[in-house]
Parts: C-alpha cells; structure tokens; sequence
C-alpha cells in the first residue's frame, strides 16, 4: 500500500493548479474565442510556468500552508501577478496590433483567478482535511541518543507543535544501551516507549513504518554521532541530528562545500545578489518619490521648528547601521538642545525635554521624515530594523548585553519603519520583555524578506503605524 506523504499532496496541490489554470484557459476560448488553441496554450504555458516556478521558490507548495486561508491567499497574489503580467507581455508580443482584446484578456486573468481561488480554498482545503482527519499526513519519528536530551528534544516539540504536529513520535531508543543489558531503563516522554538500543532500532524499522530519525546526542561526542549516522545509512528515512540550542545559533543552517571539502554554513548573508539589487532599486525610488510628495510638510516644519525654539531645524543623532557602523541618523528637532544628551538613556511619554512642536511632529512621525536623505545616502533602507543609538540602556542594561541575538539586526540595514513598528513597537522600549519581543519581530523580518513583505508593512504604516497612543 502507498503511504500518503508531504511530497505526494504537495504534488496533488501543484497539479489542481495546473487543473484549474488549464479549466480557466478553455472557458475563456470558449467563451471570447479571441485567440487560437495554439495560442492559448503557448500563453497558458508560459504564464503557469512562471506561477508555479515563483511558487516553489517561495516554498508554498508546503502541507502546513494548506489550511490557512489567508496565507493561500497572498501565496496566489504573490505569484500571479506577476506571472500575469508576463502573459500579458508575451500576448502583446505575439498578437498583431490592431488584433489584440484587452477585454478578453482581462476576463482570461479573472477567471484564473477566480479558478486558482476556488482549487486552493475549496478542494484543496477539503481534501487536505479529510486526509489530515485520518492521520495518514503524520510522519512517524524515532529519537535515538541520550535519554535525557531525547525527551527534552520530544518535551520541545509537543511544546512547540501541540495537538497539531505533524510528527509523531513512536519510539526512543537509548545510544548507550548495550545488547542484554539488564539496567533499568531512564524515563521516556508519554506515549514514547523506550525500546532499546542502536541495534533495536535497526530491527525496529524492519516492521514499523519510520519517516524520520532523530539524533539527540551531545556534540562533545562527535564519534557517536558520527556512528550513529553511519548506521542510518540503510534506513529509508530522513535522519536530523539535534543541534544544541545554547552552543549553536542555526537559524539558516545548511550544508556547503569549501574548495571540495563540506562544511556546515550557519549563516547566510542576507539580500545577496539580485535580491540586495531589488531591494536598493526599492529604497531610491520610494525615498526619492517620498521626498517629493513630503517637500511642503518639511518645509513647513522645519519654519514650525524655527519660531519655537532656539535651535537646529536638523537633529543629527549617531546610530548603529549595517555591520555595527555608526552613521548619523537624521531627524528634525523635537527636543530643547542639550549637549550633553548623547541619547543612550532614549525618550519617554511626557519627556520634559521634548517642544510644542516637537510633539506634534512625534505623534505624527514627521520628524522621520529626514531619514529618506539617510536612505539616500545609503545608510538606511525605507524598511527594516530601527537604528538605535550606540549603548542604548533598557532597565539598567546596555541593550546588546541584556538580550542574545541583538546584535543579529545589525545584518541588515536599518530602516525608517519596520516589522517590529507595526507591530506595537513604537515609542520608548524601557523593559527587557518589550526589547527582547522587538527583536524577535527584526529578526522574522530579516528571515522572511521579499518585496512583497516591504509593500505590506508600508501600506500598514501608513494606514496604523505612524500615529498612535505609543508614538511619543
């Protein structure tokens, strides 16, 4: 019997795209008839190839996608754009003037849509839950190493996942236990039986079905993971070695080669190639055009800043930038000039030092505004993690002290907003929780980048992000 697996729904769902894509493409030569069979089918190739290429390098086609609604959503909108605008190019390049339908092509595109809709959020949804309700999707696990670190590693996981994991665990097996040893066995986590050793393993996966084995063996022992993984060899199962958590930071970890020999690479640079060139391409058209449409509101600030205080209309304040470089960060003065404010202590709600107008500007973030130079400049980007000034202190601490993985924003180059703004980030940080969650919220930004993402959360600062009780 064929056992249901991530990869075989995976390629059910690809192919209900296809299915739906082609039904689209038949009622619209039926019903416009604006192009020949031939035609369409070119079209249709070129448009579902670029869909579904976008697709997979998104990693949507993923089974833990495929019951969130919303999610499938912009999976659809991120990739049929622009696959539809490429069919549209392509149509103009293939038809003759004078013989193109516009109308008939906008109809062709609302009906894949419509089709694509309907695959993703009707069958595919019900086809995944109806097998998801026989729990043929779940993956049966083994653990095999220290007893200890194995249920800790299980304990994790059901923490994590909860109810709706889809790995089961359905054994453990201790690394040390020899054949015929008649020691008590140490605990084993709820409903995952203890069965033995290396060898026990081995025969195990002879009569049960296995998908995944994992290794939680301490790496101070590297000659027993090593023999461990070289047994695994004639299992037909995907094998992961427990990485520890407080000796390794493996966010991006994956398998390389160095002048032949492989490595393990625990990082990989952000934005690289064509993706730090789309995102720079980003930064100078909105910042230019930002500048534009801001112009009179700079103006009529900085004449604001002027007849209310003695003082610069620019604030230059030192930040910390891509690779821990300081820059000076513009901004326009909203506080009473102190020379000796070096700003490390930050701002709070009601702070003495900040002018009539300097609180206005604030609670609207037009004294943001001057970052657009910074972005200009090269120093910033419109989006990303906010710059702080060197030594920033929250409850007594320096801030890159007081939370690990700080120093991990700095990979990327700050921004005028953020992940972290809209998401109730704005104003003084003044407790290690509300840093610790900033960070959190950066870090997720940085890992999940693209374009689309930056569109999203420029529209949400316009819309709930640049005014508000916590913006001071």
């Amino acid at each position: 019997m064929t056992r249901w697996t991530h990869g075989l729904v995976n390629r059910l769902v690809l192919l209900c795209d296809i299915v739906m894509a082609a039904l689209a493409a038949i009622i619209a030569h039926g019903r416009w008839d604006f192009l020949s069979w031939s035609q369409i089918a070119i079209l249709w190739a070129i448009g579902v190839f670029a869909y579904v290429q976008i697709l997979q390098a998104g990693r949507a086609y993923r089974v833990e996608h495929y019951d969130r609604p919303l999610r499938q959503l912009g999976h659809l909108a991120v990739a049929g754009v622009p696959a539809g605008a490429l069919l549209a190019i392509c149509y103009y390049a293939i038809i003759p003037i004078g013989s193109t339908n516009l109308a008939a092509l906008l109809g062709w595109g609302v009906l894949t849509a419509v089709a694509l809709i309907f695959g993703r959020l009707v069958l595919v949804r019900t086809g995944v839950a109806l097998v998801q309700t026989r729990g043929v999707l779940r993956r049966n696990a083994v653990i095999i190493g220290d007893p200890a670190r194995a249920r800790d590693f299980v304990h994790r996981y059901r923490e994590e996942e909860g109810a709706n994991g889809l790995i089961t665990f359905v054994a453990m097996f201790d690394a040390g236990h020899l054949p015929g040893e008649m020691t008590p066995p140490p605990p084993a986590p709820p409903g995952v039986p203890l069965m033995g050793g290396l060898a026990d393993l081995l025969e195990y996966v002879k009569h049960n079905p296995v998908d995944i084995v994992v290794v939680a063996k301490s790496w101070e022992d590297p000659a027993a993971i090593s023999t461990i993984a070289n047994q695994m060899y004639q299992i037909a199962a995907d094998v992961i070695v427990e990485m520890d958590p407080d000796r390794f930071i493996l966010n991006d970890a994956r398998l390389t080669r160095i002048a032949g020999e492989p490595a393990l690479q625990v990082q990989q640079q952000p934005l690289k190639g064509s993706l730090g060139l789309l995102k720079g391409v980003e930064d100078y058209v909105v910042a230019t055009v930002g500048l534009i449409l801001t112009a009179p509101i700079l103006l009529a600030a900085a004449a604001a800043i002027k007849l209310d205080s003695p003082g610069p209309i620019l604030f230059r304040q030192p930040r910390v930038g891509l690779n821990n470089r300081v820059f000076p960060c513009f901004k326009l003065r909203t506080m009473r000039v102190d020379l000796a404010d070096d700003g490390s202590r930050g701002t709070t709600k009601d702070d003495p030092r900040i002018t009539r107008v300097g609180a206005f500007l604030r609670s609207t973030s037009i004294d943001e505004l001057p970052q657009l130079f910074n972005v200009l400049r090269g120093e910033m980007s419109v989006v990303g993690p906010r710059p702080h000034v060197p030594n920033m202190q929250v409850a007594t601490n320096v801030r890159y002290e007081a939370i690990r993985q700080y120093v991990a924003r700095y990979r990327m180059k700050p921004g005028i907003t953020g992940w972290a703004q809209i998401n109730g980030m704005r104003g003084g940080i003044n407790t290690l929780e509300k840093a610790e969650r900033g960070v959190e919220l950066d870090l997720f930004y940085i890992e999940h980048w693209s374009i689309w993402f930056d569109i999203r959360i420029m529209l949400l600062t316009i819309t709930k992000g640049m005014a508000g009780p916590a913006v001071f």
